[in-house]
């Protein structure tokens, strides 16, 4: 991942984090015209992310040639994964 690609992750999973944490403790935030805006943006942050994730799983190499299909299928099922894929692969450099 480049340089962008990490410090776009990163904002992504702490907005993703913050208005989670938002909607849990701020009723105003559960409003329809704060909700309807943060959601849109969330949605522009998640599509980004995952696009960013994605593209790191089909460029990169793994030691197990079904582990890029594995990744695939559990971020696509569970998108939260992707907390526990940019530590362990997207955030080291590709071989």
């Amino acid at each position: 991942m480049s340089l962008s690609e990490k410090l776009f992750s990163i904002v992504g999973i702490c907005f993703i984090t913050g208005f989670a944490t938002a909607l849990a403790f701020f009723p105003q935030t559960r409003q329809l015209p704060y909700l309807l805006a943060l959601s849109l943006l969330g949605v522009l942050v998640n599509v980004g992310l995952l696009y960013v994730v994605f593209k790191d799983i089909f460029s990169r190499r793994f030691d197990n040639p079904y582990a890029r299909y594995l990744w695939t299928v559990v971020i696509f099922l569970c998108i939260p994964a992707v907390v526990i894929y940019l530590p362990l692969h997207g955030f080291k450099k590709r071989t």
